[in-house]
């Protein structure tokens, strides 16, 4: 008698895209899940018999995809959402850090990054990058909510930090985000115009030495460009190189301005880049060559910045808005098809981040990252290519059930782990301050 299985999850009767190496895709297929893991991956009907299933999630007329991955952002930043509009990058950030140096705490920082990861959930997003202050707070946050987080120490010169001590603690939370499950440490910079040569050293020495990915700005305005060549006669891209940064360990958001010469120091560095267009255009900054990026290898990942620059944390929105962006300013409707698109938004932000053995695919022996959106819906009927009716049909509204590590964080358009109605109080009267 063949022994029975005991199976946490099953995910029955969708259409699974699986972003898979082989791109593969099952009509009409079956997940089964044990503790935080994919056990199978198979059509319904070839999935085994002895199996004793705790929960079953009826997955027919839906489109079963991995989780998304906000490759960059900076997510209590929800606390200044339509605060500041209107302005290029500069001023807007001159601006945002009035705010932000002398009023932000641990508190404030959870309660926003709170937000952004139940705006998140519902859309689809199982994994993101943060980037912000008292980053400590949403690594913790992360953990208890079980989010997949990518967050780590920023070196930076914003606001006078003492030197020795930044770095000190830069240390010591690298050393505790061992601990850590759902967060995965990088080392960060702000960017190339707000640290200086000592700073990106300390960079280096700590990425060499805890084995981690580093990230920063890079090249998003055409006035970056000039200020980093006053500064240090040359391009943020050539900059980061003299650093000994660039390899494939190392994610640059934006990077709008570069050139040729760039893009193949980009390519044959393996370096990755997080592209995040909604932000680019709101703030006028420009649009990024990225179908001539992916075209001399480099991968390409995709974010949504923070939202106080977008203004949301939709990546479904996020992934059109890409496509569309590229097919018009290349004039060229065959650059950037769907399927390069959906990897962007989930396969290549793993492979950046380092964690594409845990996630951006559903595979037996990843990690149960998973969202299922429901595709019985008039604007997405009838469904000749699941491709195209996800990355130019699909809303965030569409996203019915969220799995990270197995977990449902989302069943039936429902958020689990949120108290929807206090938090969205919270944030308004700590956003009250801000005027």
């Amino acid at each position: 008698m063949e022994q029975i299985k005991t199976m946490d999850v099953v995910i029955d009767g969708g259409m699974i895209l699986t972003m898979n190496d082989d791109r593969q895709v099952i009509e009409k297929g079956g997940i089964t899940i044990s503790g935080d893991s994919i056990v199978h991956v198979l059509p319904s009907d070839q999935l085994p018999n002895n199996l004793e299933v705790k929960k079953v999630i009826n997955a027919e007329g839906m489109v079963v995809i991995p989780g998304l991955i906000n490759a960059h952002s900076h997510l209590a930043m929800t606390l200044f959402r339509g605060l500041v509009e209107d302005l290029d990058l500069i001023n807007w950030l001159e601006k945002v850090w009035k705010y932000e140096l002398p009023s932000l705490n641990e508190a404030s920082v959870r309660a926003g990054s709170k937000l952004a990861l139940a705006e998140m959930i519902a859309g689809g997003v199982t994994c993101a990058h943060d980037m912000y202050w008292h980053y400590e707070a949403t690594m913790a946050l992360s953990e208890e909510i079980g989010f997949r987080l990518i967050s780590g120490p920023p070196i930076t010169g914003i606001g006078e930090p003492d030197f020795e001590s930044m770095v000190a603690q830069a240390r010591s939370v690298l050393d505790i985000s061992k601990k850590y499950h759902f967060v995965h440490p990088v080392i960060q910079a702000h960017s190339t115009y707000t640290t200086t040569s000592e700073m990106m050293n300390a960079v280096l020495e700590l990425k060499d030495e805890y084995g981690v990915p580093f990230t920063t700005h890079a090249s998003e305005t055409q006035s970056e460009i000039e200020t980093v060549n006053d500064m240090y006669g040359k391009t943020p891209i050539e900059l980061i190189q003299s650093y000994n940064l660039l390899d494939d360990k190392t994610i640059l958001a934006h990077c709008v301005h570069i050139n040729d010469e760039e893009i193949e120091m980009l390519a044959e560095s393996g370096t990755h880049v997080a592209h995040c267009p909604e932000s680019n255009l709101k703030l006028g900054s420009g649009i990024a060559r990225i179908a001539e990026m992916f075209a001399a290898g480099i991968n390409i990942c995709l974010g949504t910045d923070g939202a106080a620059s977008n203004n949301d944390l939709d990546l479904l929105g996020e992934m059109r808005t890409a496509a569309l962006l590229q097919k018009g300013f290349y004039n060229d409707p065959k650059v950037l098809k769907t399927i390069e698109v959906l990897e962007m938004a989930t396969i290549n932000g793993a492979k950046a981040y380092g964690i594409d053995h845990l996630t951006g695919s559903i595979e037996p022996g990843k990690k149960a990252d998973i969202v299922l959106l429901d595709f019985q819906k008039p604007h997405l009927t009838p469904c000749k290519d699941a491709y195209a009716n996800l990355i130019y049909s699909a809303t965030k509204a569409d996203v019915d059930t969220v799995l990270i590590d197995g977990r449902i964080q989302m069943e039936g358009g429902e958020l689990i782990a949120f108290e929807e109605d206090a938090l969205m109080a919270e944030v308004r009267s700590i956003s009250e301050k801000f005027v």
